[in-house]
């Protein structure tokens, strides 16, 4: 009986469990798989890689966050005067916000001849300082099986408790951090980090926009790829070398650790690690989700975003001051619109991904049954079974609130000003809250273009209409439809021609003075706080069970496969935003019968590529002849040629964007960027066949610095070596 135990344990590892060679890794487990990254040629320590007494390599990684604190991409320190590396997407918004008509440095570029020409960028970075396990405070006295509304209650309170104890240990120091305690295995861990938060950043560096983001959304997701995506700031400090809000008399931070550049190049086989902030994935989805997301949820994600992206493009493709105003809203929407369609064909693969998953949960099934814990873990399917089925009759309404209505810029409005009328509503008008958005009105409508924003309303009532059951709609949006035939054009243009929300006058008279009799008056805004009080009230106990039924499960899944574990091994948890490490090596791949890729592309690929005033793969002329005379510089490699984009077998998502690519002795050699179409599911299961990171070679990047943008003088502040 013992040994068919351990077969069913090994069964149930060998097809649901990460490799020690792929996941993203906390660096609290660094110790455990130091030496599989050793045998892979690594030639630091995990000491090296993750200290608190010294410093040590995540000294040099950069968290970038909003003014609010979310976070958004990773960034590396390449200085000893606080200079950052990271991508063009990443600093896109910081750059169009800069950006005028007059001194559009979002299709121009930028290099700051020194640092008093350096720019104000409007978000802050965060330092990871150090990482303390607080799983025995957040889960004492919490039983495994208690009842999951208890246990939650009990578990953010405890959360709470040991946050302020953790901020209060800072003493002086606490007005400049930010601590975040994170779940781990679906809440049966979990980690503080500390991160020091700086908030004078300044904009350095951006290669033009037709270089940063060439190849656009027809290349966003595939290789080869030829994208110079980069883009380069500076973190200030005071006196003292700690955050600061901004002022001319802050000096350049001094980072305890940055990373020297290697240009010495790379081959097949070379040693190569990420370290980053990757947002989320969900390797351990249960199958009915596979087949759920696969066959309905991403479908519609991707038919709602591509209308609205078409919109954009086609306005965009005829004003370049529409093109400014919308640059970054396209780039948000298509970047995940492009993910969200592999996704939809990849999880719907008949023999796939849902396949998969069936047999491992019937091994854990099984093992569970051989092991007697029932008790425990005997009701994880049955609840993962009823909130699928529930989540197909009312899954989709969150979706196309996140996905459609926050879209909507006039919709968006209704949320801004929800809070006014409440507060009308109870008595107590506020006028300093109508005051500041009067005050603000500018940058609320800034980018905002009429003709687009009617489409786009347009194209949001279409589809809530035609895709979800009329009955859980606002009454208002159906008799409208009913009345103007199902025509979601002529229902937007009457809601468009008198709401508040369409017109920046119309708000500002509003703000001015505003009154209740207005908004219940205004059918676009009644629409809006319909649909989300659907949501938030109507439907909040049905979303409340879901949750609580998928929260559980996932939990207990969780418990039972790390009790599976033979001893000693590691297991990579999913991404949760949380910094971590990736190893592997510089790898080509198959792509497919008869199709082949190498694992770098050169400056020849954009010559190839290149059409001129193209809205993707247009390129400055002086780039063009620096390609065609070679003057490549000391960022040629051995064979000669400027070399773009590599490919690695690193395991990577969303928000590693900008992460360092380093090499065996932790000098930087790339900046990672994408993934490939064919791993395209990647957050739902690491497939090390086909799955590969795309990073952005760092000669490229250094070549752009110095023989497009001229600034030779940040060249001189790096630490460069070729070896």
């Amino acid at each position: 009986m013992k040994q068919r135990i351990l077969s069913l344990a090994l069964a149930f590892t060998a097809i649901f469990q990460l490799r020690a060679d792929e996941g993203m890794w906390p660096l609290t487990l660094l110790q455990k798989i130091q030496d599989p990254m050793q045998a892979r040629g690594l030639k630091l320590s995990a000491d090296d890689i993750y200290a608190v007494n010294h410093a040590s390599v995540k000294d040099a990684i950069v968290r970038l966050m909003s003014k609010q604190g979310r976070m958004f991409c990773t960034g590396e320190v390449i200085s000893s005067q606080g200079l950052f590396l990271t991508n063009h997407h990443c600093g896109y918004g910081a750059i169009q916000e800069l950006s005028t008509n007059e001194d559009n440095i979002l299709k121009n570029g930028f290099w700051a001849a020194n640092q008093q020409a350096e720019r104000k960028a409007n978000f802050n970075i965060g330092l990871l300082r150090k990482i303390e396990d607080v799983t025995a405070i957040v889960l004492k006295d919490i039983a495994i099986n208690q009842d999951e509304a208890t246990r939650a209650k009990a578990v953010m309170a405890q959360i709470a408790k040991a946050k302020e104890a953790a901020i209060a240990g800072l003493g002086e120091e606490r007005n400049n951090y930010v601590v975040e305690i994170s779940s781990f295995y679906n809440g049966n861990q979990y980690l503080a980090m500390y991160y020091e938060v700086y908030r004078d950043i300044r904009l350095v560096g951006t290669p033009p926009e037709s270089v940063g983001k060439f190849g656009g959304e027809t290349d966003n997701w595939r290789w080869p790829r030829h994208t110079c995506d980069f883009s380069m700031f500076r973190i200030y400090a005071n006196e003292n070398n700690k955050p600061a809000d901004f002022t001319p008399a802050n000096k350049p931070f001094s980072p305890q650790h940055h990373l020297a550049i290697n240009i010495g190049g790379m081959k097949t086989g070379d040693y190569a690690m990420i370290m980053g902030y990757p947002g989320r994935t969900t390797r351990y989805t249960y199958s009915e989700g596979i087949k759920y997301l696969g066959s309905k949820e991403r479908p519609m994600r991707v038919a709602l975003r591509r209308d609205i992206m078409d919109v954009y493009e086609k306005y965009m493709k005829q004003d370049e001051a529409v093109r400014l105003m919308y640059s970054d809203r396209l780039a948000g929407i298509g970047n995940y619109w492009n993910k969200f369609n592999g996704e939809a064909h990849d999880l719907s693969k008949p023999g796939g991904l849902y396949d998969t998953r069936k047999a491992a949960e019937l091994s854990f099934e099984r093992w569970m049954r051989e092991n007697k814990k029932t008790d425990v873990y005997g009701d994880v399917t049955s609840l993962y079974d009823e909130a699928y089925r529930e989540l197909y009759t009312y899954g989709l309404y969150p979706v196309y609130f996140q996905d459609g209505i926050s879209n909507s810029q006039p919709m968006s409005f209704a949320m801004s000003i929800k809070a006014i009328a409440d507060a009308i509503a109870s008595g107590k008008p506020d006028t300093a809250m109508s005051n500041g958005m009067l005050r603000n009105i500018d940058e609320m409508y800034k980018e905002f273009y009429p003709a687009i924003e009617k489409e786009v309303l347009a194209a949001v009532i279409d589809h809530l209409y035609k895709d979800l059951d009329p009955t859980l709609l606002p009454a208002d949006l159906v008799a409208l439809m009913k009345k103007y035939k199902d025509n979601a054009t002529a229902v937007a243009e009457v809601l468009f021609a008198k709401s508040i929300l369409s017109d920046k006058g119309r708000m500002a008279k509003f703000l001015a003075k505003p009154s209740a009799k207005k908004l219940e008056s205004d059918l676009l805004y009644k629409i809006t706080i319909a649909y989300i009080n659907k949501l938030r009230v109507d439907l909040k106990p049905v979303y409340d069970g879901i949750n609580s039924k998928l929260d559980r499960a996932n939990r207990l899944f969780l418990s039972a496969q790390l009790e599976m574990l033979p001893s000693g091994q590691a297991m990579a948890p999913d991404a949760n935003g949380t910094m971590r490490l990736t190893y592997g090596t510089i790898m080509p791949y198959d792509a497919r019968d008869a199709v082949s890729y190498s694992f770098f592309t050169t400056s020849k690929g954009i010559l190839e590529k290149y059409k001129a005033a193209d809205f993707e793969f247009d390129a400055p002329q002086k780039l063009l002849a620096l390609i065609r005379a070679k003057d490549f510089g000391q960022y040629a490699d051995k064979d000669g040629e400027l070399h773009t984009c590599f490919l690695s077998n690193n395991d990577i998502t969303g928000g590693n964007s900008g992460s360092p690519v380093m090499n065996a002795k932790g000098q930087l050699i790339g900046t990672a960027f994408d993934g490939n179409w064919e791993a395209i599911s990647s957050d739902f299961a690491f497939l090390p066949n086909v799955q590969r990171t795309i990073s952005l070679d760092v000669r490229y990047t250094l070549f752009i610095v110095e023989k497009l943008g001229g600034a030779k003088h940040l060249i001189d502040e790096m630490t460069i070596v070729k070896d």
